[in-house]
Parts: C-alpha cells; structure tokens; sequence
C-alpha cells in the first residue's frame, strides 16, 4: 500500500502537480497577478514611437494564426532575398579571415544608424555563408521601445520559409504562453538570434555565432526594448559572451553597445519546449508569471 502511493507522488511530480484539489477552482493567475494594462502605445507619444509590426501575407502561414492587423504603412515587411549573386568578400574559412568577417560584422552594423538601414545592411552583407543558403533574411517584428523583447534560437524551417519571426508551430505556441498572462505579439518585439537559418537547421557554428552576434546586439540599440526575454541557449549566450550555466528565474542586467545603461534579461526556454515534458510547461509558466509581474509593476 505505502508503496502505490509512493509511486502516485513520484507520477504527480512528473506531471507537475504542486497544489491539491480543493472544493472550488482557483485560477492561479488571477490569484497571483493583478490584471495586466495594455501596451499603450499613448505611452511612447512624444518618444519618436515607430509602429514597425510588419503584417502576415506569407501563402506559408500556418493555419489558425490570424493575420495581424496595423495601423498605417508596415515599415519592415519581409521581402525576399534577391538571387545571391558572387560575393563579393569570400565567407570565413580561418583564423585571419573570420577575424576580418566579424570586423566587417562589428563595423557594418555600427554604421547603421536607423532599423531601415541595419535592415539594408543585413541584406546585403555577404561575409557570412548562412545569408546565401538561407531563403530570408529574418529582422525583428515589433514597436520602437516595446516594454519586451522576446529573442528566440536561430530560425527554424517555418520561420525562414515565410520570413516571419515566430511563425508555424513555434508562433502558435508563443501565443499560447502571451494569451495566458494577458499579452498580445502586436505590442512585442520579436527577434531570432540568428538573421538566417543554418542549412537542415543544425547548430551555427562558433564562426556563424560570432558573425551574426553583432547585428543582434544592435538591433537591441536601435529599437531600444525595456526588457528582454531570452528563449534558449543561442541568444542568451550571443548577449552574455559566456558558454557556462546562466542563472534562471531573475532578471539579470545584460550590457549591450550603444544603450546608455544595461537592460533587464530573463532565459527563458523557448516555446517549442512546450511540448517537451510537464517539467517544461511548469518552467515556462513560472517564467511567464515573473515577466507578468514585471510588467505589471512598471505599469
């Protein structure tokens, strides 16, 4: 007897049972968070707010995902890449010339000083080999100064085909986790670590890393984010410049060139994760609920 119910803990545990029922449901996000104001985009009038949040037209969306609906002109609407022609600066291939294509990296993204021109710039830069196997060129979707920034890995299959950060399964997913805390994508900013997918989607390797760190970090500058929420290893290692266990559950200050002053940053795992395991989903809402607090204390 004292066996089975031992075994009935351990299954609980696994599932992520944590509280016992009670006569009454209890929604536990209303019990531990007040409701959460809209992002008002009054908030940013006399800021030099930029609407930026391009709209979905890609024949490659996945169903169910409505198109998003803006208000005047999308700024940043993905075009397809033209045909790569022959570059012009040869990808990396040693020491001496990855250290002449990160420098190239670190200086074509300083020069851009607006989010139209750092656009321009990835487009056309040629010094990494994953921009002419990939189909697009992926750049962050959202408000100028968005009270959140959510950086997800390197783009996935769905994500390169249709152009659009957080598209297919990973951006049904990543509304599902928003709509549980009261939150809507139109007013993020949504990013991909990486601008192209590595071919067949494996990991980018340390050369493609550091190429591509530097667009990220000034994406980050030039849209001016409050916080950042870090889906995965891949970005929060690109932002930390460390390869070690980065600490979860808080906010920790990640310096980035160009910003006056660092920005607050959570690791989160990515939504894909979702799926993986009870151990996973219970992670994820507890991440979700301390960026929910956080957004509802600043208001």
């Amino acid at each position: 007897m004292m066996d089975g119910a031992l075994s009935l803990l351990r299954l609980y545990a696994e599932w992520g049972v944590d509280t016992a029922v009670e006569d009454t449901p209890i929604d536990h996000r209303l019990a531990r968070l007040a409701p959460i104001p809209a992002y008002q985009e009054s908030l940013h009038q006399g800021q030099g707010h930029q609407d930026v949040t391009p709209q979905r037209h890609s024949p490659h969306a996945t169903p169910g995902i409505q198109p998003r609906k803006t208000v005047g002109t999308p700024a940043f609407a993905p075009a397809q890449r033209p045909p790569a022609a022959a570059p012009t600066h040869q990808p990396a291939a040693g020491p001496a010339l990855l250290a002449d294509s990160v420098a190239q990296a670190h200086a074509v993204a300083a020069a851009a000083t607006t989010p139209d021109s750092l656009r321009t710039a990835l487009e056309q830069f040629d010094s990494c080999s994953l921009r002419i196997t990939a189909m697009h060129t992926l750049f962050p979707e959202g408000p100028m100064h968005a009270p959140l920034m959510i950086i997800g890995e390197a783009p996935d299959a769905d994500e390169d085909r249709s152009g659009h950060v957080f598209s297919g399964r990973s951006g049904t997913l990543l509304d599902q986790m928003l709509s549980a805390i009261g939150l809507a994508r139109d007013s993020l900013l949504l990013a991909t670590a990486l601008p192209w997918r590595p071919p067949g989607g494996r990991p980018p390797t340390d050369a493609e890393r550091r190429i591509c760190q530097p667009f990220l970090e000034r994406a980050i500058a030039l849209f001016a984010p409050q916080r950042l929420l870090l889906c995965g290893r891949l970005p929060a290692h690109l932002l930390t410049g460390t390869n070690k266990a980065l600490p979860r559950r808080s906010w920790q200050p990640v310096s980035v060139a160009g910003l006056p002053a660092p920005v607050p940053a959570l690791i989160m795992r990515h939504p894909l994760q979702l799926r993986a395991s009870p151990t996973a989903r219970k992670d994820i809402w507890n991440d979700l609920l301390l960026v929910a607090q956080m957004l509802q204390q600043n208001g």
